[in-house]
Formats: C-alpha cells, sequence, structure tokens
C-alpha cells in the first residue's frame, strides 16, 4: 500500500482556513489534528499529523481554491452525513 500524501498549492491557497473547520480530525476538539492555522498568521494552513487523516475528503470538497491534492489516497464512506460533520459545515452550505 502507498503512503498518503496530502500537498498544498501554496500559489492557490488562499489562507481562508476553512479546511481547518470543516476537517472532522482538525480543529479545537483534536488533540492531534491533520491541518492545523498557520504559525504566522496570514500564511497558509499547515498539514500537521497526517496519521490521523481519515480519506474523507471533506477539505478537498469544501476547498474553495482547489488548493488541496491527494495522493495514494483511498476511497471511503463519505462522512457529510455525520451530524459532528454536518454542525461545523452548516455555516457554509
Amino acid at each position: 500500500m502507498k503512503e498518503l500524501h496530502i500537498h498544498r498549492d501554496e500559489n492557490r491557497c488562499v489562507s481562508c482556513g476553512e479546511c481547518i473547520l470543516v476537517c472532522p480530525q482538525s480543529g479545537e476538539d483534536t488533540s492531534e489534528p491533520v491541518i492545523i492555522p498557520a504559525k504566522t498568521p496570514g500564511d497558509p494552513p499547515e498539514i500537521n499529523c497526517i496519521e490521523n487523516c481519515i480519506q474523507c475528503m471533506t477539505c478537498w470538497d469544501f476547498c474553495r481554491s482547489n488548493a488541496i491534492i491527494f495522493e495514494n489516497h483511498h476511497l471511503v464512506q463519505r462522512l457529510i452525513e455525520d451530524s459532528t460533520i454536518l454542525k461545523k459545515i452548516s455555516k457554509f452550505i
């Protein structure tokens, strides 16, 4: 099995942080978030703990600038029906 890689196209990323808000494995309620805010305000979010990524691709779905690139991901059941995720993303949909 190939290793998962998540990349961010720095030329496309607008540093909005929506990927952090919609990721079920990121945000304030997660001890080892996959995506974290940049250390320098205004910089793009950073990939922090890729081993916690569940490959739901919600960040990819909601990236307004198409800056997130998944390599070697596995298709998994979409989590959009999960009530926790719906609560997080309700302001965007």
